[in-house]
């Protein structure tokens, strides 16, 4: 019995993996690197529609790119709008 595992042992590793971490930097870390390549994979999908194989009008791609910019802005703007807070809640008198 020394080389098998117990599945009760194996269950309560996979609950372990599954519970979210209580520490937001943590958080944070395992979080940001996932979105941010889900991301740019899908920008080069969209770059993708620019080859042959796709017949597209220029409004229409333009459109796909004011959209994405729009979006970039969002969160830009959010971004700077938290730094924000941080500095007002560090200011004293």
């Amino acid at each position: 019995m020394e080389g098998k595992t117990n599945n009760r042992d194996m269950d309560k590793s996979v609950e372990k993996e599954k519970e979210p971490s209580k520490d937001p930097r943590k958080r944070f870390l395992d979080a940001a690197p996932i979105r941010v390549r889900n991301v740019l994979k899908h920008l080069r999908l969209v770059s993708n529609l620019l080859n042959r194989n796709y017949t597209y009008k220029s409004a229409e791609f333009q459109k796909i790119i004011k959209d994405i910019s729009d979006e970039l802005d969002f969160v830009k703007n959010k971004f700077k709008a938290q730094e924000r807070k941080k500095q007002d809640k560090e200011w004293k008198l």
